[in-house]
């Protein structure tokens, strides 16, 4: 709920070009609270926005923020923590990375929308292998099938996702919101109205500073320096 309230608050807050996901003490999250599980264990009554609990909401909200939400994993990303990073919009990760969906092992399903987020991902036969045989997987593999999109030495992890998450800070966060929400868009669409779709934000994207900032700073040869807006 801490969670679901900050995203909130930071969803139309101009001055935000970027947003951070990652866990304390060197791993990103090491899933479920297994003790309190169970038919006596946690219960969630249902949000005001229909989310049957609180991880729902958050997943929608990280995809509804017009701005790149970036998951920087390290250690252990487990369970609904796997689920967290799934629903970002970047995975940036350290070769100490342990990932994946242990839950099919103790018997529990996924739940908050790994069955979803990972076949887009990595495709649907892969997403089944994990997802079935619960294994992890290290950072070399994750790389490899596109279920991380940087991998960095443990030692340089926090210098190098810095200055990735500075390029991405600096980047236009309006057209980037836009192209964000027509992705999201297009998987559940046909392409016509995907089409119609990209046309509309795109007309909108051009009324922004930064593409007039991105045209003018192209005749002039020089970088562009965007505001966000």
């Amino acid at each position: 709920m801490e969670i679901i309230d900050i995203l909130i608050s930071l969803k139309k807050k101009k001055a935000i070009r970027v947003l951070v996901i990652e866990g304390s003490g060197g791993n990103f999250s090491s899933g479920d609270d297994m003790k309190n599980m169970g038919p006596d264990g946690v219960r969630f009554k249902p949000l005001s926005d229909g989310s049957r609990m609180p991880h729902h909401k958050m997943v929608r909200l990280i995809r509804e923020i017009q701005k790149p939400v970036v998951a920087l994993l390290s250690g252990y990303c487990l369970g609904a923590g796997f689920e967290l990073a799934l629903s970002c919009d970047l995975r940036l990760a350290a070769a100490d990375l342990k990932i994946g969906d242990y839950r099919s092992t103790q018997a529990q399903c996924v739940m908050s929308g790994a069955s979803w987020f990972l076949p887009k991902i990595i495709g649907f036969g892969r997403a089944t292998e994990i997802i079935l045989t619960g294994r992890l997987l290290d950072a070399k593999e994750a790389l490899e099938i596109g279920l991380i999109s940087k991998k960095f030495p443990l030692v340089e992890f926090e210098e190098k996702s810095k200055e990735y998450l500075q390029k991405i800070a600096e980047m236009p966060t309006r057209c980037l919101g836009y192209d964000k929400t027509m992705l999201n868009y297009s998987q559940n669409n046909e392409l016509f109205p995907s089409l119609q779709h990209e046309f509309k934000l795109y007309c909108k994207n051009i009324a922004t500073k930064d593409f007039g900032e991105g045209m003018y700073s192209f005749k002039k040869k020089r970088d562009p320096k965007y505001i966000g807006r």
